[in-house]
C-alpha cells in the first residue's frame, strides 16, 4: 500500500479508500503520516478464574466434578463470575 503517493498523484481520501477498501479516514490519517503506525499486543486481561484455578485443578484430580458442581465450590470462596468461564476452563 502506498497511500501517500496515490495521494501526491492525486487521488482523493475516498477514492483512495475504495483502492485498497479501508475508510477515508483513514486514507486520509496515512497520507499525512510520515511512517506507518506501529501496532503493539495490549497486555492479557487477568481472569476472574485465576485465583480459582489450582483449586479447581485439586478438585478436577480427585473426581471428575461437574462444571455447575465447581461453580457452586467456587461461589462459597466468593467466585462472582458466571458458570461460561467456569464450564470453558473445564472443558479444556
Amino acid at each position: 500500500m502506498d497511500i501517500r503517493s496515490d495521494r501526491q498523484k492525486g487521488l482523493s481520501y475516498t477514492e483512495i479508500a475504495r483502492k485498497y477498501n479501508i475508510d477515508p479516514r483513514t486514507a486520509e490519517k496515512y497520507a499525512q503520516n510520515e511512517t506507518r503506525p506501529v501496532y503493539s499486543l495490549s497486555a492479557v486481561k487477568p481472569s476472574k478464574l485465576d485465583p480459582y484455578k489450582k483449586q479447581i485443578a485439586v478438585w478436577l484430580e480427585e473426581a471428575p466434578y461437574s462444571a455447575e458442581r465447581i461453580l457452586e465450590k467456587i461461589q462459597e470462596q466468593g467466585f462472582d463470575g458466571r458458570h461460561s468461564i467456569v464450564r470453558e476452563y473445564v472443558r479444556n
